[in-house]
């Protein structure tokens, strides 16, 4: 992990990088989690959930080797992995075990943005109320 400052603005970013295994989620949904709660977020279990439907996706969908969570100054939230394709909101039924991810974020993070950049994609978020 680490941290940056932006020296013209004072702002600042938390930054870790995660193997594309599915036995990191744990790990990214902890990390990110602490550092929200310690900058001051108030919705520690939207976060897990959030940072671990992302984090999952890079996992199953995104390339490469690694993905990328941050927490910014701000408290919003994004993970980053290195493929290109966006998400696709899938009409999951009741007995499906997956396809709520973009569901979830557009209940509890409205706003949420998908962006393309360096060799990949970043979700980004902020939880509502928090």
């Amino acid at each position: 992990m680490h941290t940056e400052q932006h020296h013209a603005t004072g702002r600042w970013m938390a930054t870790s990088i995660f193997k594309r295994r599915p036995e990191t989620v744990a790990c990214a949904r902890s990390w990110a989690t602490d550092v929200y709660v310690a900058a001051g977020g108030l919705l520690p279990d939207v976060c897990e959930l959030l940072v671990s439907e992302a984090a999952t996706n890079a996992v199953l969908h995104g390339g490469g080797s690694e993905y990328r969570v941050s927490v910014r100054y701000d408290l919003a939230i994004e993970v980053w992995d290195a493929s290109p394709v966006e998400p696709k909101r899938r009409h999951a039924n009741n007995e499906a075990i997956s396809g709520r991810g973009l569901e979830l974020l557009e209940a509890l993070a409205p706003g949420y943005t998908v962006t393309p950049e360096q060799g990949g994609k970043s979700v980004c978020f902020e939880l509502k109320g928090g």
